[in-house]
């Protein structure tokens, strides 16, 4: 069977592109990372940085290079970060909802004291 140097060509470069996609997902994890353990999970920065890690996962997962088993180390190192970025993020998420629900109940107390008086 004959090998079309095209299609080596392609698949060589497609190789390169999802390695760059993979690196530079790694890479905005960790960003992500360090703005949700700063606290700044809500700001529109990280917004806009998750939109694009989720452009960037639809791309590698196109491409497919994280079946690739000898990427398999990679593979579990970016799953890890989403995990970690996700409890940082549900705990954030938890804490905001304590707070929130502290202040309406201070508020309903207010409110109480108000009608009382």
């Amino acid at each position: 069977m004959k090998v079309n140097r095209e299609s080596t060509d392609d698949m060589e470069t497609a190789s390169v592109e999802g390695l760059h996609l993979m690196y530079e997902l790694q890479d905005l994890l960790e960003q992500l990372l360090r703005l949700a353990r700063q606290g700044d999970s809500t700001n529109e920065q990280f917004g806009s940085m998750t939109n694009q890690a989720g452009s960037l996962v639809d791309k590698v997962t196109r491409i497919g290079i994280l079946d690739v088993p000898e990427l398999r180390y990679r593979r579990e190192q970016i799953r890890k970060q989403y995990e970690d970025l996700c409890l940082i993020v549900a705990a954030q998420k938890a804490n905001t909802s304590r707070e929130i629900n502290r202040i309406q109940r201070g508020k309903k107390t207010i409110e109480t004291y108000r009608r009382n008086i």
